[in-house]
């Protein structure tokens, strides 16, 4: 038979069991939902994270006090902590590292027209920008005059909205108040007080809107960091506040340029720190890789989950389409025997219910991929970032596994089919 009348003949026996047929593929289909759902998420996942690591860099790792600070108990004696002179000599040191971009941070008073409040200052260098970009600048970015001067000049990060907002996010009232001044504000190029002092604000940095933002998906150095960037020389002499490592600096992030440098780097940057304090400084650096692995693995049990519920399901659709195709065979004996007596080969009885298995396979997987789109769709409408990563090659993907539970499930039947005896068959009532 030609596929064309194969494909008839499936269609026909469907129709004829509708409840039995729409039992199976309805299994089918909450199999291929899931499967689609899963295979978003795989895709979002691997993207996000691919972006997210290229924006953090291949060798990024960090040198930071630990929470508990210097190795003094006495909180009257001087804390033995990283400073800015360890970040110049590291670069000196290691030329060939992409970046050293050294960190310090203090809770500051922070005045500008209207707006009084106690705000997160970071004091930063030239290099800060070499990794984590995902700005658009307005004005200007700092410069090493800024720097080698003391310059009071600032920078700040104006962070994305959402284009639509989740709504789990609808449930909190904080909101940023210097984030809300400086939207419905013009700052730039205007005097802000910070401290004591005043500074020229002489950028801003307008990040993506948070749908697009690859950090707002992995939790990456600086995320939780200051909305507010002076030079850190400039933080270090001029800006009054609370800060936890008091003179010294919080952090060094380093990039080596390659990921394989890293485990060399880290050894020869931590046994050169401690010859800078005569091994005594208390300290760590940690491994970008190292701190999104949980992260990750976190993620990846969620999604692993839901694409295990929809390989089950399927299976379990796939379970149906045998019992239906075993029902079938055997109310389709007489015929099978008519057609063996006719001419027709064994592989033309398996090919005929192996056709009408694929085909019930393919409607359970239109079914479910026509629920999937709507869903994620609708997901995707209410702020799931995730669901917007829907490809195109997905639904086919997954009618394609609803297309091959179908054909295996029925090799089974149609093998026991095509060995039935020609003569039994005919005589059978």
């Amino acid at each position: 038979m030609k596929i064309t009348e194969l494909l008839k003949t499936g269609s026909l026996e469907i129709w004829h069991h509708k409840m039995r047929s729409f039992l199976s593929f309805f299994a089918i289909s909450i199999g291929v939902i899931s499967i689609l759902y899963s295979l978003v998420l795989i895709y979002s996942m691997s993207f996000r994270t691919k972006k997210a690591l290229e924006i953090a860099g291949p060798g990024k790792m960090t040198v930071q006090m630990p929470r508990s600070g210097g190795e003094n108990t006495d909180p009257n004696a001087p804390k033995d902590v990283l400073t800015l002179d360890d970040s110049l000599a590291i670069r000196k040191e290691f030329q060939r590292l992409y970046m050293v971009s050294p960190s310090l941070k203090k809770y500051v008073r922070v005045t500008h027209g209207k707006f009084n409040a106690h705000q997160l200052v970071e004091g930063i260098s030239t290099e800060w920008r070499r990794r984590g970009w995902i700005y658009t600048l307005k004005g200007r970015f700092l410069n090493q005059y800024d720097v080698d001067n003391f310059e009071r000049v600032c920078v700040i990060i104006k962070t994305g909205g959402w284009i639509k907002k989740p709504k789990w996010i609808k449930l909190y009232s904080w909101k940023d108040r210097f984030q809300e001044y400086i939207k419905h504000n013009e700052v730039l190029g205007s005097t802000i007080q910070l401290g004591d002092n005043l500074y020229t604000i002489v950028g801003i940095l307008e990040e993506p809107v948070l749908e697009k933002n690859p950090k707002t998906f992995l939790s990456m150095s600086g995320r939780w960091g200051g909305k507010i960037f002076v030079p850190i020389t400039t933080a270090q002499r001029f800006l009054s506040g609370w800060s936890m490592n008091g003179d010294g600096i919080e952090s060094i992030s380093i990039d080596t340029g390659e990921e394989k440098k890293i485990n060399s780097y880290k050894k020869k940057i931590e046994k050169f720190v401690q010859s800078r304090h005569s091994g005594k400084l208390k300290f760590e650096i940690k491994d970008y890789r190292e701190l999104i692995k949980e992260q990750l693995t976190d993620k990846a049990r969620d999604m692993y989950t839901v694409l295990i519920i929809g390989i089950i399901a399927i299976l379990a659709g796939g379970i149906g389409i045998m019992n239906v195709t075993l029902a079938t065979v055997y109310s389709r004996i007489k015929e099978i025997g008519i057609r063996r007596a006719i001419g027709a080969t064994r592989m033309n009885i398996m090919s005929q219910f192996i056709v009408e298995a694929t085909f019930l396979g393919f409607i359970g997987g239109i079914a479910g991929v026509f629920i999937g789109i709507i869903g994620i769709q609708y997901l995707a409408s209410k702020g799931n970032t995730d669901m917007m990563m829907v490809q195109w090659w997905m639904p086919f993907l997954s009618i394609l596994a609803a297309m091959l539970t179908g054909f295996f499930a029925a090799i089974y039947p149609a093998w026991s089919a095509s060995k039935l005896d020609p003569v039994e068959a005919l005589k059978y009532e």
